[in-house]
This record gives structure tokens, sequence and C-alpha cells, in this order.
């Protein structure tokens, strides 16, 4: 039987938990490992690793079309090895910004992987809203990369970022977080009129996002549970 009739035959709860299992991938990657990287306590080697976890949680629980998983696999070998040839001193700023698409491709793939299944027919389970959190996490790394890519190519874009080896993709990361979630310390802001337009673009999805899609999925829920104790009592 072909891989993706294979995955397709799964039954719901297996996937479901699956997105449970990336989400602690997730967690773990952005508020622990990254920051410590970031601060010299672990190698950035870590964080690579912990990548690779969190893909083969997504191929092997979440993907259930082929080229997903293909997506996935590629745009993750890609990251790697940009990542690996600019530590070895050889890369240019080009090689940075192609990581940085190689990443944002990975999240992308990761999120329609994740999306497929937090969305796809059948009941709404708690893991599944464990999904729209998976989501609204990666809109916060896509973003980042966004702010790495202006920082690199738009001169002075932004007041108080430190660029320097092995802070600047933490500090983007936190000035995405914090523009996802409008907490905006002040620390860091953005400059360059289209950096603006781009951290307001994510402020208005952070605040639309849970208002949203994510308050709608923990309704429907709710309104399950409801239903199946209804059911059970006059059974």
């Amino acid at each position: 039987m072909p891989r993706s009739s294979w995955l397709n035959n799964l039954p719901h709860t297996p996937r479901e938990s699956g997105l449970s299992v990336v989400l602690a991938f997730q967690v773990v990657m952005m508020f622990v490992l990254a920051p410590l990287a970031s601060a010299g306590t672990l190698p950035p080697l870590v964080v690579d690793i912990c990548r690779l976890a969190l893909a083969a949680a997504a191929v092997i629980l979440l993907a259930r079309n082929r080229w997903v998983s293909i997506a996935i696999t590629v745009t993750l070998v890609a990251s790697v090895a940009l990542t690996i040839s600019l530590r070895s001193g050889t890369a240019v700023s080009i090689v940075e910004l192609e990581r940085f698409a190689a990443l944002t491709a990975f999240d992308v793939a990761i999120g329609w992987a994740v999306a497929n299944v937090a969305f796809g027919a059948g009941k709404v389970s708690g893991h599944r809203i464990m999904g729209a959190v998976i989501l609204y996490l990666s809109i916060a790394l896509v973003f980042a990369n966004a702010y790495r890519v202006c920082a690199l190519l738009l001169h002075g874009s932004f007041s108080g970022l430190d660029m320097g080896q092995g802070h600047f993709a933490a500090n983007t990361l936190y000035f995405s977080l914090s523009t996802l979630t409008t907490t905006g310390f002040g620390d860091i802001a953005p400059l360059h009129p289209f950096v603006r337009s781009i951290a307001n673009l994510e402020s208005v999805i952070g605040q639309l996002f849970p208002a949203t899609l994510l308050a709608r999925l923990v309704s429907l829920h709710a309104a399950s549970e409801v239903a199946s104790g209804n059911t059970a009592t006059k059974k």
C-alpha cells in the first residue's frame, strides 16, 4: 500500500495526538533552547536537533500528503546546510538570506501539515486546539524571518536590535512575539516604514487569530463536550 494511502487510513485520534507532540517540540525550541543558545549556554546545534525532531514528528504523525513530507524534509535539509555554511565562515549575506527563506518555507510546510489535521473533518478535540496554537506560534516564526531579512537589507530598519552573532535570531524572535501578542516592551522598535507596516500586519493578525479562529475551535470543543455529556446522560 502506498505511504500516502496508509497515512490516510490512520484513525484521527493518533493524528490529533501528534499535534500536541509537535507543539511540545515547538515550545521547547522557541522558549527554552533558542534563548539558551543565544546566551551561549547551549551550542546552536541543539536548536537544529530539536528542529529535526519537530520535522520528524510532523512527517510521521501529521503529514497526509507525501508532497508535504517532501517539502518539510527538503526545507529542513536546506536550512541546516546553509546554517553549517554560515558557521564555517565562508558565507556571505546572500547565503544568510537563503537560509531565512529555507527556514520560512520549513515553518510554512509544518503549518500546512498542522492545518490539515487541526481543521480537517471530524470532532474538535483538545489536540486540535493545540494545533491552532502551533499555527499561532508559527506566525511569529515566519514574521521573525521577515524581520531578519529587513534588518539585513534595509539599513537602520530597527533601533535597539543587536545583530551580533548568536543574538540576531533570538532578538528578532523576541520582537516578533512581542509584536504578535501586542506586548510592545519598546526596547526594540521598527524605524523603516516598510518594517513598521510588517509589524502592524503581525499585530493585527495577533489580535484576530485568538479572537476568531482559536476562540471558534474552543467553543466548538466545548459544545461537543456538552453534547457528549447529554448523550451519556440520556443513555
